[in-house]
């Protein structure tokens, strides 16, 4: 809404880059559409500091997500947030989102930072008095320009349309319009801020995401103790099954029990967070530590750097994912379902219908699941026999350490700070545990003649050393990242 009914408006007009402008009778720029976005950010559109794009709320749980400038102690970053329903009013605002997407960090500038997209398909950062620095966070081929010429806002239509929208699902993509698109015209995607949508923070409610075989498809399970709402796939939590003991109870913990959810870690905030404890070295004491905390609702248990760690939890808000090292654990009530989804068992009757089978065709079935059982046996055989070979590999003593992806993203904080880029990948800054900092570089595509030969490369540059060279401490190799 304008909320200019006061202002003397005489007249309108649309210009040919979007912008929508209402005029005072002195030809007076009252009100415009670039000043006040919705989910979407045309080229040549500025995003100050005091704006942002929000996508629809979710109709079954009311949370939302979006893209704006962050506030840190010495930096301004920008970041795509899931903001929990508006029923979260009433709790500080650190904690009713959580920001899973961190983009540039801006600091010690002078000027205006805004982020921008300009007409050549590039989105960005620009800062300073003339808007001469730039960071990207996309840059698209052919964009000689640069971003800063985005800041000049020219009055003609680009050549080719395109636009950035923040997606129901909390994805931000690029859109660029086609003319010929299989003999049709529609909008293409040129990019995604986000390529797993198990990143995305909210994207199943408060329940786990998990991706397919493709890895681009995410379907959602629910915890249990919680339930789908609506037609979506949003899981909410049922107050009754699952939460904290009564603090004026809190020795009934008799109550309640713990659900194991193996393979899964979760998105929390530091407002979630009740203690963290590095003194637990087995799985189940993690789930035992929740148990007995009044206040915890779930404890999530996993290993960094070797080290473990079981973080106690007040509050399960912004969704699971899938992850091998982790294990979340649930406090419900005694007599809930253990299983996912929080359904309670059925009656005898039910029970009795799910046994009742026709023999034929399990017969088939099951000459069927042996038939792909002996294909499997032979895949896993070969896989096997590889990751042994790759475990035996002639890394010498002193040679570098291997990492894994996972402790790679933990050490660069996911990637989001990028020192710079090359003709091969970009490089990152990370830091190991004992606080050492260190440039991490990932490869744009995997090299093409061969794991064995990617691990010798590594072990003749990790023995070389030199005044003049930055030493090699360690490599990652898992599967299409190096």
């Amino acid at each position: 809404m304008s909320n200019t009914s006061g202002a003397g408006i005489t007249s309108a007009s649309m210009e040919e880059t979007g912008n929508f402008i209402l005029h005072t009778d002195t030809n007076h720029s009252a009100w415009q559409s670039f000043e006040h976005p919705s989910d979407t950010l045309l080229p040549n559109q500025p995003l100050t500091v005091s704006l942002e794009l929000t996508s629809p709320k979710s109709p079954s749980q009311g949370g939302y997500y979006s893209l704006k400038m962050l506030q840190q102690p010495t930096s301004l970053s920008l970041a795509l947030t899931y903001n929990l329903p508006e029923t979260y009013d009433a709790s500080p605002e650190a904690y009713a989102n959580f920001s899973y997407w961190p983009g540039p960090d801006i600091s010690n500038v002078t000027g205006d930072v805004v982020a921008v997209l300009d007409d050549a398909g590039s989105f960005g950062i620009v800062y300073g008095e003339s808007s001469n620095g730039a960071v990207y966070v996309y840059k698209n081929d052919g964009d000689y320009n640069g971003l800063g010429s985005a800041t000049n806002q020219s009055s003609t239509r680009s050549a080719v349309l395109r636009r950035l929208i923040l997606e129901t699902n909390g994805n931000l993509r690029l859109y660029r319009w086609d003319n010929n698109v299989n003999g049709s015209r529609e909008w293409v995607p040129e990019w995604a801020a986000v390529s797993n949508p198990c990143d995305i923070a909210g994207i199943c409610g408060n329940g786990v995401c998990n991706l397919d075989r493709s890895k681009t498809n995410a379907s959602c399970t629910c915890l249990p103790g919680t339930s789908k709402a609506g037609g979506d796939n949003f899981c909410v939590e049922n107050s009754s099954s699952i939460g904290s003991c009564d603090s004026r109870n809190a020795n009934q913990t008799s109550e309640f029990r713990i659900a194991a959810v193996q393979q899964t870690s979760y998105f929390f905030s530091d407002f979630s967070v009740v203690a963290n404890y590095s003194d637990i070295h087995t799985v189940s004491k993690c789930g035992d530590a929740c148990l007995s905390d009044c206040e915890c609702v779930a404890s999530v248990y996993g290993l960094d750097d070797e080290k473990p760690y079981c973080w106690i939890l007040r509050s399960l808000d912004f969704g699971g994912y899938e992850d091998t090292g982790s294990t979340l654990f649930v406090k419900v009530r005694g007599n809930e379902s253990m299983s996912p989804g929080g359904n309670k068992s059925g009656t005898d009757d039910d029970n009795t219908r799910k046994k009742v089978v026709v023999i034929p065709i399990v017969l088939s079935m099951a000459i069927l699941v042996g038939l792909l059982c002996l294909l499997l046996y032979f895949n896993v055989h070969k896989k096997r026999y590889l990751e042994r070979a790759m475990e035996n590999s002639p890394i010498l003593p002193g040679a570098p350490i291997h990492f894994t992806y996972r402790d790679l993203q933990i050490r660069t904080c996911n990637f989001s700070q990028l020192l710079g880029t090359g003709g091969f990948g970009s490089v990152y800054k990370g830091s190991l545990g004992d606080g050492t900092l260190v440039a991490v570089k990932k490869l744009d595509k995997v090299l093409p003649h061969g794991e064995k030969e990617f691990i010798t490369e590594v072990n003749t540059i990790g023995s070389m050393h030199h005044m003049n060279l930055v030493r090699l401490c360690g490599y990652c190799s898992e599967g299409l990242q190096r």
